[in-house]
């Protein structure tokens, strides 16, 4: 922990996430209501599109890590169209949804359906100066993203190209099928088994590969999968306008060809991991009068994936599970290799189960009108806005079984024997309409904005707001009304105010009870305004505070009301019949209502030199009305499961820190800076089940924290086990299982002596990001290091931390490193076949210390000389660049496996980029 702060504050103090910030740049409180950042009293933090276009990932949330304080961004495996990162605004205050809600040019919509080039800004809401606005939405924070557009000037034209090509990071080493003979031998004989699996000449015959079709060596790995995609992604957009229409438009086509090896053997269809997509983006600026102005956005994408028939997910996972001498690729009679065991083939798994394609479909559309009113009263003005969005989604399948055989070896003179366990079947097509979604948005907005003799400035707005989501299938459309009132008002250009009150309702809760209430009040001291602050080096010092409350309100639907369902029967009649009755289900939530977020907010803003920036936020979170299990309140003899019940509680605090400097020495400019976060919470109430001893209590930690057993180390002998006064009942115990800490002091190891182990699994607490870059006469490299602390995560992965059982094969991690009668120094615990309670459980040695520390983008760039560019006809700039993106991770995982991917499915990517950007 030590070694990591050191770290942290090393990189806040030598590193940077972007430019300084200027006092005269936009806060943004949302709903249409923005500040100069000198007037805010909220906290909230930006990224640029410079800062983000140094990443034009697939995904777009993927450009977000480590640029804007208090947004802890979370990298996800799977396949290139479907990795999208796992968003926290301030970490985790809730033991229900911790999503926070995502605003596209006030609308809101998914921040993966963008291209990142569309992107103007991303701006992150976090206190209730502006979260209170957004009533039962606003707990989790708010996510503001804008969109480019138009401006006034000579028409724009830039085009960007991009190849690029990723590599698997950190794919698990297997054992060779002689080592996992071997290894299947040791574990049988440390669960007491006393013959073997395999005879010595079997293991000859895997050891010197004399016949492979019985005894084979397969890399499946390597079979599988090959060492490189790659893909492309082309940009073309527009930009431009004059006096009476501004316009902005734009193309972007990307696909990715992804990893698997054996998929080009069928005619006439591909089973590779492949995505196409097709973004465009139309927003229009027009004047219809003095004062009158009309917005026209519409944006969409066509996209396109293609995968085996097989998931994804089925797919690794049996690569992670067959070990090397299970079975051949194929048998010599041209079937795809299996046995009894192992069913699937995951070569064939890949190659011929057919293919499943999807298509996605989305259109967003909206319109919005904005009327100056001053001929009714100077200041005034209206806007309104209507939105509508379509998505779908469409599979075509075309499936079909594989031919299997499982081959056996004939020893002492006998026939070799073939057995077929699957026939081939035909291609059979089919095709569905997975998903439609259709979103209606309506706003309307006043708002009153004058200044009197210098000294007093007042913005007033009125703001209504109605989201109707529809969605295909029954009882999942859900619909969301706020009405809000805000006020901002400066005094002498240094005394801030803001007060906030919303109403807001959904659908989701009992109809009587659908409204809830939200205040806030914001306040901030300009101290650089002041005389005796003033100086010429001193371009802001603000001290600001907030306070006020935001809910949440996405839980499912009806859940007011108690459900019916099929029951059992009974005979009835005189010539009896038996007739099925119906039986209660599901009980309804008795006074079911909205979480309640109290937030708290202080923090300072210091610029200075034109050069440093520096903010520093505390805050305090305390959420009520959490809804958690109810088993707690009622008996089990009640028959049914326990309503849910509105009386978690969960406290968090934490600091968010970021200082950027920007400067130039000669021809030489330079960028440095970072951010830092803290976020630690607490669970006060969750109703919890009763626990005879304190440790054992969930209340008290963190959300998600682990239990488990203690780890004292591993029992060396059957002598060890004897003397040892306290018995460990989980499970037979044996040489090589772990040794677990009495925490009760009744001498034995059961239920009762789980403990909290590490942090929490959902969310790190320490969040921490910074960049440095330079620039030499076009000549520039940028590089963005992204980190957490207080992370952890199981290792339970299959094979690779549970060798053997459940059928699994042996990593080799694990096999130099387990415990032995020769190795009792080994890290792990014994082989075993059978498995054990001891071994295989939530403790100590599997819970992992996750942190890490990422290089997320490393970009070298070069802007070619003007007077090269000017012998290119039409080009008024140009830039070649290359990109290399998660090129490094320095962790405590020995290089096995990624801290941010301990699962079984397809790989992180190591990205390079190479492109070109273009303007006209």
């Amino acid at each position: 922990m030590e070694k990591s702060i050191k770290l942290i504050i090393t990189g806040l103090l030598c590193s940077s996430i972007a430019a300084a910030q200027v006092a005269d740049s936009i806060q943004h409180y949302g709903r249409g209501i923005s500040f100069s950042k000198k007037e805010a009293t909220t906290a909230g933090g930006m990224a640029t599109a410079d800062e983000l276009g140094h990443r034009t990932s697939t995904v777009a949330s993927n450009a977000l890590f480590g640029l804007i304080p208090g947004l802890q961004v979370l990298q996800n495996g799977g396949n290139e169209w479907e990795n999208g990162a796992t968003l926290y605004v301030r970490g985790v205050g809730t033991t229900s949804s911790k999503s926070p809600l995502i605003l596209i040019d006030g609308y809101e919509r998914s921040i993966d359906n963008l291209a990142v080039q569309d992107i103007e800004s991303v701006s992150v809401l976090k206190d209730a100066a502006s979260l209170a606005l957004y009533g039962m939405r606003g707990a989790n924070g708010v996510i503001l993203i804008t969109t480019k557009r138009g401006h006034v000037g000579k028409p724009v034209i830039t085009f960007d190209y991009e190849f690029k090509m990723g590599t698997p990071h950190r794919l698990p080493e297997f054992v060779d099928g002689y080592t996992y003979a071997q290894a299947m031998n040791e574990g049988l004989k440390n669960d007491g088994t006393t013959t073997p699996r395999y005879s010595q000449r079997e293991l000859d015959a895997f050891r010197d590969q004399t016949y492979p079709e019985f005894y084979p060596n397969v890399d499946w790995m390597d079979e599988a999968l090959r060492d490189h995609s790659f893909g492309n992604n082309v940009n073309f957009s527009l930009r431009g306008g004059g006096d009476v229409v501004q316009y902005f438009t734009q193309l972007n086509y990307l696909n990715d060809k992804g990893i698997l090896q054996p998929t080009e053997e069928n005619e006439g269809y591909s089973t590779q991991f492949k995505y196409s997509k097709l973004n465009f983006m139309t927003n229009l600026d027009i004047k219809l009068g003095n004062t009158t102005k009309l917005q026209l956005n519409m944006r969409g994408n066509f996209a396109e994936d293609n995968r085996p028939y097989t998931t994804t997910a089925d797919i690794f996972d049996m690569l992670y599970k067959v070990p090397s001498g299970a079975m051949p690729v194929k048998t010599s009679s041209g079937r795809w290799g299996a046995t009894s065991i192992y069913g699937s083939n995951p070569i064939a798994m890949i190659s011929d189960t057919g293919y499943e394609r999807g298509q996605t479909r989305n259109l967003y559309a909206d319109i919005n009108f904005a009327q100056d009113l001053s001929f009714i009263t100077k200041g005034l003005s209206a806007t309104a806005r209507l939105g509508f969005d379509n998505e779908a989604r469409y599979w075509e399948r075309n499936q079909h079984k594989y031919a299997t055989e499982q081959a056996t070896m004939g020893w002492d003179g006998e026939e070799n024997s073939y057995k077929k366990l699957t026939e081939e079947t035909a291609l059979d097509f089919s095709s569905s309409i997975k998903d439609v979604v259709r979103r209606l948005t309506i706003n309307a907005q006043v708002n009153y904005d004058r200044i009197w003799k210098a000294d007093h400035k007042l913005n007033a707005t009125v703001f209504y707001s109605m989201d109707k989501l529809m969605k295909r299938g029954q009882n999942a459309g859900r619909a969301f009304m706020d009405i809000a009132g805000q006020i901002h008002y400066t005094y002498k250009n240094r005394y801030l105010l803001d007060f906030s009150l919303a109403g807001s309702a959904s659908s989701i809760l009992e109809p009587d009870d659908r409204w809830g209430i939200f205040p806030s009040v914001g306040a901030g001291w300009i101290l650089s305004e002041e005389n005796a602050f003033k100086a010429d080096w001193l371009n802001m010092l603000k001290l600001r505070a907030s306070y006020g409350i935001a809910g949440r309100a996405d839980y499912g639907v009806q859940l007011f009301r108690g459900s019916y369902s099929g029951g059992g029967s009974y005979y009835f009649g005189e010539t009896p019949a038996s007739i099925s009755g119906m039986k209660e289900a599901r009980l309804a939530v008795d006074g079911l209502t909205y979480e309640k977020s109290h937030k708290l907010n202080a923090g300072i803003d210091f610029m200075a030199w034109n050069r440093l920036s520096l903010s520093i936020d505390g805050y305090y979170d305390h959420r009520t009305d959490i809804l958690v299990d109810g088993d707690g309140a009622l008996s089990s003899v009640l028959g049914i499961a326990a309503p849910d019940i509105n009386s978690g509680i969960v406290n968090s605090y934490g600091v968010e820190v970021a200082a950027n400097w920007n400067d130039k020495i000669g021809n030489v400019t330079y960028r440095l800076g970072g951010q830092f976060s803290f976020n630690r919470n607490k669970i006060k109430e969750m109703n919890e089940v009763y626990r005879p001893y304190d440790y054992l209590k969930r209340t008290g930690h963190s959300v998600s924290q682990y239990f488990g057993y203690e780890v004292e180390g591993i029992y060396q002998s059957w002598d060890d086990i004897e003397n040892r006064e306290v018995k460990q009942i989980l499970d037979e115990v044996r040489p090589g299982d772990l040794k677990f800490k009495d925490q009760n002091g009744d001498k034995v190891i059961d239920e009762y002596d789980q403990v909290a182990l590490g942090y929490n699994k959902v969310c790190p607490e320490i969040y921490y990001g910074f960049s440095l870059g330079a620039e030499y006469k076009g000549l520039g490299f940028t590089a963005l290091f992204q980190g957490v602390a207080n992370y952890s995560q199981m290792l339970d992965t299959r094979s690779i931390y549970r060798p053997l059982v459940n059928n699994n094969t042996v990593s080799q991690y694990y096999y130099d490193n387990r415990w032995t009668e020769s190795n009792l120094d080994g890290k792990y615990p014994r082989l075993t076949y059978n498995g054990s309670k001891n071994n295989y459980n939530t403790n100590s040695l599997w819970v992992t210390d996750a942190s890490y520390l990422k290089l997320r983008t490393l970009e070298v760039y070069y802007d070619l000389p003007q007077k090269w560019v000017n012998k290119l006809p039409g080009v008024n700039h140009m830039r070649l660049f290359a990109r290399g993106h998660d090129l490094f991770s320095i962790d405590k995982m020995d290089g096995v496996i990624d801290p941010e991917m301990t699962g079984t499915g397809h790989p992180l990517m190591t990205q390079y980029t190479f492109g070109v950007n273009l303007r006209f």
